[in-house]
């Protein structure tokens, strides 16, 4: 072989290369130990080593090959090494026969290692993946890709490799889109995955990046549609609410595409809440019915979570300022005022509930009685303003927009006259309101 040029030699292994894996394949049958020097082994393998230690493919294939003919079980790492140097010769092939033939004798690798030194899952998700990435055009190819990278999430489970469940999530992607495989079979084949991947999180971030990718891709062709979603969990819906990982793996899908506005993700919601109760998930719940603007359900999930025990003081207070915004919007604007002093009272620097106190007070000025009564709401309402604006500077031009508005309701000096009062009198402004405030004109 050294008095062959570099050029030559290669040609002459690519030639060997090319027709002996096309006989093997042909055959469907492999016979080994066919040329009678299978007590060469040991030469064979050490050989083709000195010359694959230094990347020199072409130089070692001829040892490797006969190996890998006459030894097949003498060494695992000789079917390691064969994958590297025909991913090599694969990758530096033109497309054609030729590169065809060296996919082909790669797949013969990976089933003669099986049948040799087993290891079915570990081995199909490899011999899945490389036949997936070189015959991704050949749609029947990527079909059996499909299949080996399923048998071997199956039978590897949370010892799967993260580009095995990537590429079987891709792999159904395409064949959905060639019509071999509807929605429900891929959003099947997702969930398969995402348990996997859940039971790995916290290992590494390289399974957090692989679930990010997986739902990324999903989101973006379209199959967790909410319409999607709904097809292929209303079915299973009935028979499944009592079992709460079905309804927290539909909660986390539902969500994760921003399908949690839809009917089945609420309900799902509730069904687990009524497995397992809880502070935090009862507000995790009233703030999906805020956000669905059903704010009676929304108000009553907050009562729950505040009525938990061990929740700190700064939670609670935004859990009761957060139950203010909700009785606004029910327009129970009492409740609101007494909900927005809890707030207060857990947290004193809480402007925003300075600002919804003050809000309040206006919105619930028809109960005070007759109209200068009424506009005294709006002395009140400046009161807690300025008080937003002491205690969150950031609220400050909100604030000051309020009473800039506001100011022109207040009752002219001949109304203050006719009631008896003057500015910077002390009043009692009546209602749930019930507190003093400053008398102002306009």
């Amino acid at each position: 072989m050294k008095g062959k040029t570099l050029k030559s030699i290669i040609l002459s292994a690519l030639m060997f290369l090319f027709v002996v894996p096309a006989v093997s394949q042909e055959r469907k049958v492999v016979v080994y130990g066919t040329s009678g020097d299978s007590s060469n082994c040991g030469a064979y393998l050490s050989a083709y080593r000195s010359f694959f230690k230094l990347k020199l493919y072409e130089d070692a294939y001829e040892t490797w090959w006969k190996a890998f003919n006459n030894c097949p079980d003498s060494s695992k790492m000789m079917y390691l090494d064969g994958v590297t140097m025909y991913r090599s010769f694969i990758e530096a092939a033109p497309d054609g026969p030729v590169r065809e033939g060296l996919i082909d004798t790669l797949m013969l690798i990976y089933d003669r290692r099986m049948e040799y030194f087993g290891g079915e899952g570990n081995v199909l998700g490899r011999k899945g993946r490389d036949l997936f990435t070189y015959r991704r055009a050949d749609i029947e190819q990527v079909q059996k890709a499909y299949e080996m990278l399923k048998k071997s999430i199956e039978l590897q489970g949370k010892e799967s490799q993260e580009a095995v469940l990537l590429l079987c999530i891709s792999a159904g992607i395409e064949l959905n889109k060639e019509g071999k495989i509807d929605d429900n079979q891929v959003i099947e084949d997702y969930f398969k995955v995402i348990v996997i991947l859940v039971q790995l999180e916290g290992r590494s971030s390289r399974w957090e990046r692989t679930r990010a990718t997986i739902d990324e891709i999903m989101i973006k062709e379209g199959i967790l549609s909410c319409e999607a979603l709904n097809r292929y969990y209303e079915p299973q819906f009935e028979q499944n609410k009592n079992d709460k990982t079905f309804l927290a793996n539909l909660i986390t899908v539902y969500t994760a595409s921003g399908c949690d506005r839809s009917d089945i993700h609420a309900a799902a919601s509730e069904d687990l809440y009524r497995i397992e109760p809880g502070p935090e998930s009862a507000h995790n719940l009233a703030i999906l019915f805020i956000t669905r603007n059903d704010f009676e359900k929304a108000a009553g999930y907050l009562k729950e979570a505040i009525r938990g025990e061990n929740i700190n003081r700064e939670t609670r207070a935004g859990w009761y300022y957060e139950l203010a915004v909700v009785s606004s919007a029910n327009k129970e604007y009492c409740k609101a005022i007494d909900y927005a002093r809890e707030a207060i009272n857990l947290k004193s620097d809480n402007g925003k509930a300075y600002i919804l106190l003050g809000d309040a007070f206006i919105a619930s000025r028809d109960n005070l009685g007759d109209d200068f009564q009424q506009r005294t709401a709006y002395w009140a309402a400046a009161d807690k303003y300025n008080k937003a604006a002491s205690v969150d500077p950031s609220l400050t031009a909100e604030a000051n927009q309020k009473l800039t508005d506001y100011k022109g309701q207040y009752p002219n000096k001949e109304e203050l006259f006719f009631s008896d009062i003057k500015d910077g009198d002390p009043y009692l402004v009546g209602g749930c309101i019930n507190e003093y405030t400053t008398v102002r004109s306009r």
